[in-house]
């Protein structure tokens, strides 16, 4: 039987120093077949001109309107034909032999989603950084074990991460379920990992460090600019009202609205934990959804940590 197509799709925006390193270890996979695309995002560097000579290897979309990152992996989903999804990010790289084993692993086991590793170094640094739980999962998942039922979607409350660099999934499910990236918003892997998460039937793990993500200067991962967190909050909050909007209308169980009701709470214990402006706390006070019994819940969550951490 001939091997599945996967589809690896990657969105670029001003990444010059780092798009070649990405793609080739795309390329280099020692799987096949694969299909890599990549949506630029309306690049003003030279990204673009680079990924050009690539163009009798993968399959490059060249949009003129800068619109995001969930817009051009909804994009990308609608171009993918592979049986198999996986999405990168485009400063980031992949170890050769990744694909490879996570189609081996979710052939073996029919699962609909297979999660691993990753790790996070700094730009111009080979210093990789240790942050266990946040791309290390092996604290909760077992290597190899298949996941279904309420085990499911206990293990990945756990060890929730929103990163879609860290899962290959089939592409049926998301086809079923409609599922889609937030468009004009950061954080829209928040809502759609939440959502994949929700509906899986069974899930597996590798327990191996495939993805290997870069913390540099300029990133949605590290911005800190007062701009920026302002619009990390308005975007969390457009996550977390989408969500309240799919657990009050879409046909959900009650074990899959009580996993998205946890990601909501999650959300929002975020949001209170920074200094916010009298604005910001106008809008935190309007979620309907967060109970009296939720902010207690919360609370003592949060004594619960502190005194781990002081035990420790």
């Amino acid at each position: 039987m001939a091997n599945p197509l996967v589809s690896i799709i990657v969105p670029a925006y001003n990444v010059e120093n780092y798009i070649e390193e990405c793609v080739d270890s795309l390329l280099a996979q020692t799987y096949s077949p694969i299909e890599v695309i990549v949506l630029d995002d309306g690049s003003t560097d030279q990204t673009v001109k680079l990924l050009r000579s690539y163009e009798d290897t993968i399959l490059l979309f060249e949009n003129k309107e800068n619109k995001g990152q969930g817009a051009r992996r909804n994009q990308g989903m609608k171009i993918a034909k592979g049986k198999y999804l996986y999405f990168m990010d485009s400063d980031d790289w992949l170890e050769k032999d990744a694909i490879e084993k996570l189609v081996k692993q979710m052939s073996k086991t029919d699962a609909d989603l297979v999660r691993f590793n990753g790790t996070v170094f700094y730009e111009n640094s080979f210093e990789t950084i240790q942050q266990e739980g946040r791309y290390d999962f092996s604290h909760q998942l077992v290597h190899q074990k298949v996941y279904a039922g309420d085990e499911l979607l206990h293990k990945n409350r756990k060890s929730f991460s929103a990163s879609p660099c860290l899962y290959l999934i089939k592409k049926e499910v998301i086809d079923t379920h409609g599922l889609f990236f937030l468009e004009g918003v950061l954080h829209e892997d928040e809502y759609f990992t939440a959502r994949l998460f929700s509906v899986v039937e069974k899930m597996t793990y590798l327990n191996e460090a495939f993805y290997h993500r870069r913390y540099r200067d300029g990133s949605t991962m590290t911005k800190q600019s007062e701009e920026h967190q302002k619009r990390s909050f308005d975007s969390y909050l457009v996550v977390f009202c989408t969500l309240e909007n799919d657990i009050q209308n879409l046909n959900l169980t009650t074990k899959q609205k009580r996993f998205l009701k946890r990601q909501l709470l999650s959300i929002y214990s975020g949001l209170i934990r920074n200094e916010l402006s009298p604005e910001q706390e106008k809008k935190i006070s309007g979620l309907s959804s967060i109970s009296m019994k939720d902010k207690l819940f919360l609370r003592l969550a949060s004594m619960k940590q502190s005194i781990e951490r002081a035990n420790r």
